[in-house]
């Protein structure tokens, strides 16, 4: 499917889809109709549960440290 039939199909215009297909500034409701479209809607827990797991692998937390106690002397 070309740019200008998904955005017939999905109420878009050929510059949003080409925007999307390139990464650049796209609304939830722009993907989800574009995922849709596409048959890729039901895929999307899968994508997200692995874009969180490849986060949360690479996320290191920092330990806190205590705070030191300020003598009064």
């Amino acid at each position: 499917m070309d740019q200008e039939a998904l955005g017939k199909s999905t109420g878009m215009g050929r510059n949003t889809i080409s925007a999307i297909e390139n990464g650049l500034g796209a609304n939830a409701r722009h993907l989800f109709a574009v995922m849709e479209q596409l048959g890729l809607i039901d895929d999307l827990p899968t994508l997200v549960n692995e874009k969180l797991s490849a986060t949360n692998n690479s996320l290191v937390r920092k330990s806190c440290k205590a705070p030191e106690m300020i003598s009064r002397e």
